[in-house]
């Protein structure tokens, strides 16, 4: 969900100009009879309320298991990073590329 919730916060003035189906901020606006701001502000309460389940639930019972858990929460980790400031997966700006810059090709200093 968190990664869906990102990727509309990020995506949807684009998409919806290209012509793409209304996504969760459009659907929660026809539902609520909100404006677009309060509905940004819902799904960003939305993502916020699936983070506390998802830390919430860190216990592991094995190795296999904890990996299998870093991996569905490193997903949405992922997804909140690329979309936080737009579309950082479609349309790519210099904020996006620089903190892959970051992780993937600059060295790690100590």
């Amino acid at each position: 969900m968190i990664v869906r919730l990102c990727d509309d916060l990020g995506t949807s003035k684009d998409e919806l100009r290209r012509g793409d189906v209304p996504k969760s901020i459009e659907c929660h606006m026809h539902e609520s009879g909100v404006s677009e701001d309060a509905a940004r502000e819902h799904i960003r309460r939305l993502i916020r309320g699936n983070w506390k389940a998802i830390n919430g639930d860190r216990s592991f019972t094995s190795r296999f298991e904890e990996n299998l858990k870093m991996i569905a929460i490193n997903i949405p980790r992922m997804a909140q990073c690329v979309y936080q400031y737009g579309d950082g997966y479609g349309k790519p700006n210099g904020i996006i590329e620089d903190r892959i810059r970051s992780l993937l090709i600059e060295p790690i200093l100590l």
